[in-house]
């Protein structure tokens, strides 16, 4: 089974591939009703974890409103108690000079206690 949510103006792109294991959420991400955007990650997550053993996770953020961080924050711990923290992957791509980003993925490392791939990438434009 796999996921894909298309982004919009106030949303990331979250595609899950079961097959490979990976969850990609990239773009900014200010919905109006959080909840019912990160739910059907959640559910995705619940379907794939009889068949995968380990998950990654690859985040790429221009802009996080308040919401957001603690609706992301809260959907890596899922995968977290899913999956172990030994077994889950995540990669935080962020822009150059955007130390916000930086520093919640920073946060989030600590908070869960799995070691980020910080990754610098240019700025789109």
């Amino acid at each position: 089974m796999n996921l894909l949510i298309e982004q919009k103006k106030n949303t990331p792109k979250v595609s899950g591939d079961s097959t490979n294991s990976i969850l990609v959420i990239e773009g900014s991400s200010f919905p109006e009703n959080v909840r019912k955007f990160y739910d059907p990650v959640n559910d995705w997550l619940d379907s794939i974890v009889k068949k995968t053993s380990t998950l990654n996770i690859d985040c790429k953020f221009y802009y996080m409103a308040s919401s957001s961080v603690i609706a992301i924050l809260k959907t890596l711990q899922y995968a977290e108690r899913l999956y172990g923290n030994s077994n889950v992957s995540i990669k935080w791509r962020y822009e150059e000079d955007d130390d916000d980003i930086r520093k919640i993925g920073e946060d989030f490392s600590h908070l869960l206690g799995i070691e980020f791939e910080f990754i610098e990438e240019p700025e789109e434009g």
